[in-house]
C-alpha cells in the first residue's frame, strides 16, 4: 500500500512539471523588461539595452539607449500591466530572437484604465563578448487597442 501511494506522488508530480512550459530565454529577458516597465524602473531598463539598441514602432524610431531612455521610458506611467506570449523564440551563437505579442493596458492621467492593448514585437538580442544578454532591436510590427 505504502509503495503504491509514493508511486501516485511521484506520477502526480511527473504530470505536474509536464504540465509547466518551459521559458525560453527570450521569453525571460522580456518579461524580465515588461516587469521593470511595470515598476517604472528605468535604471534596470536602460541597463537591459544594448547602447545601440533601436526602437522601432508604428509611431517612433529610436536610436542607441539614451534615446529611449528620453522618449519612450516616459510613458512607464500610461501603459502597465505587462504580459508577453511568444510565438517563436531561437538562438544563435551570440544572437537570440523573438516574435512575441505584448498585452498591456493604457491609464489615463488620473490613473483609470483608458484602453486595453496588444502589440506584436520582434526583439532581438544580443551579447557581447564577457556581457550579459542585451536588447538590440525593438520593433514593433503592429499595435492595436480596445476599450476597457
Amino acid at each position: 500500500m505504502l509503495s503504491r501511494l509514493l508511486l501516485f506522488f511521484v506520477l502526480c508530480g511527473s504530470l505536474a512539471r509536464a504540465e509547466v512550459p518551459a521559458e525560453t530565454l527570450t521569453l525571460r529577458l522580456t518579461r524580465a523588461y515588461d516587469a521593470a516597465w511595470d515598476r517604472g524602473d528605468v535604471p534596470a531598463m536602460y541597463d537591459m539595452l544594448d547602447p545601440e539598441c533601436v526602437l522601432k514602432t508604428p509611431f517612433q524610431t529610436r536610436l542607441g539607449r539614451d534615446a529611449i531612455r528620453d522618449n519612450s521610458f516616459r510613458n512607464v506611467k500610461r501603459f502597465r500591466d505587462s504580459v508577453t506570449t511568444e510565438d517563436v523564440s531561437k538562438i544563435d551563437g551570440d544572437i537570440a530572437y523573438s516574435f512575441a505579442t505584448l498585452a498591456f493596458n493604457e491609464y489615463d492621467a488620473n490613473n483609470v484604465l483608458k484602453a486595453k492593448r496588444k502589440a506584436k514585437h520582434l526583439f532581438i538580442f544580443t551579447r557581447r563578448p564577457g556581457q550579459d544578454w542585451k536588447i538590440r532591436f525593438m520593433i514593433t510590427t503592429e499595435e492595436s487597442h480596445e476599450a476597457p
